[in-house]
């Protein structure tokens, strides 16, 4: 008589096994993927880094502690990596826009020491989409004497009621313009609306940077995705102004004068 039982936990054991057997494999194969992602992730990473010898690059998913003490680190998504490596579109917006980060943290770095502190821990993160996000914390310089930090003080003062003046004024000459010109058939000046553009712009970003200053007990401030893009818009309104002046001091310099 035939053990039927027996059969069945035979067969029901092959099974189970074969298919242990290809789970086991599956995870090998997902875990050999993965490394070989992340090679490919820190070769691109490596080269990408080239680009930007003031700012250190590196894989994650957040702010890191481990950058505490660090101002010039910024972690990247690496899924964000991944869009870069694979989308040649995605790579040159990206890559432009961490550039324009990179210059974003010089003008907020500037923005600092203009009022006496100094940036000592930056953490910067560009998620999946691009999104940017970091904290900032500063100090006082403790070399400055206490001459210097009242003129530190005084330069700071200077800088707000500068940015708030500047804010009124643009205001001011917007609206006599708007008026003006409702009467006016002629096309408006698209220089001179460029500069009013700019300088409120720039006002924008440092009165961003003096509230966050204002709000800050410990001197750490936040700034997101919007925040970064108003400074960066601040910076290439500053790298505008000066290529025009640049140009316009160009123009007749090799002319040949005669009387």
């Amino acid at each position: 008589m035939a053990i039927i039982g027996v059969s069945n936990y035979g067969s029901v054991y092959e099974n189970t096994y074969a298919s242990s057997r290809k789970e086991a494999a599956k995870k090998e194969e997902t875990k050999e993927t993965a490394a070989t992602q992340k090679s490919t992730d820190e070769e691109y990473l490596k080269n990408l880094q080239k680009q930007f010898p003031n700012m250190k690059l590196q894989l994650g998913y957040g702010v890191n502690a481990k950058n505490d003490g660090k101002v010039d680190v910024l972690n990247i998504n690496p899924k964000l990596l991944e869009k870069m490596q694979n989308d040649p579109k995605a790579a040159k917006e990206y890559t432009q826009r961490l550039k324009d980060v990179e210059t974003a943290h010089k003008y907020v770095d500037s923005f600092f020491a203009a009022t006496g502190s100094t940036v000592v821990c930056r953490h910067a993160y560009l998620d999946a989409n691009g999104n940017y996000s970091n904290f900032t914390v500063s100090v006082r310089k403790d070399a400055l004497n206490e001459k210097l930090r009242k003129e530190a003080q005084e330069n700071a003062e200077k800088r707000i009621e500068k940015s708030r003046e500047n804010a009124c004024e643009n205001a001011e000459q917007l609206a006599e313009k708007m008026e003006e010109k409702a009467g006016e058939s002629e096309k408006p000046d698209e220089r001179k609306v460029a500069e009013e553009a700019e300088t409120t712009v720039q006002n924008k970003a440092e009165r961003l940077l003096e509230e966050r200053m204002a709000d800050s007990k410990d001197g750490t401030i936040s700034l997101n995705d919007t925040d970064i893009r108003t400074i960066i818009e601040a910076v290439q309104g500053e790298d505008a102004g000066k290529t025009t002046v640049k140009e316009q001091a160009q123009v007749g310099a090799n002319l040949d004068l005669k009387i």
